[in-house]
């Protein structure tokens, strides 16, 4: 799917909308990093990608209730 956008997989649908978003704003972060010359991109190993998965889902509930909250508010 290379040059066909994002896809996103998880454990259930509130780790999918997550790791979705999340994935957009940090590319977009990184992109800006590289263009304004900030180094070479460092990526996580093994065990620093699994701590962060860990740290990620402690907080997928209370983020999933924001974003539900704001996609049923009247406009």
């Amino acid at each position: 799917m290379r040059g066909h956008g994002n896809v996103v997989v998880g454990q259930s649908i509130e780790q999918v909308v997550f790791r979705a978003i999340y994935t957009e704003i940090n590319a977009k972060l990184q992109a800006e990093a590289l263009r304004l010359g900030q180094g070479e991109v460092a990526f996580l190993n093994g065990d620093e990608a699994a701590k962060a998965t860990a740290t990620n889902n402690l907080v997928l509930s209370r983020a999933w209730e924001l974003w539900k909250q704001q996609a049923f508010r009247p406009r």
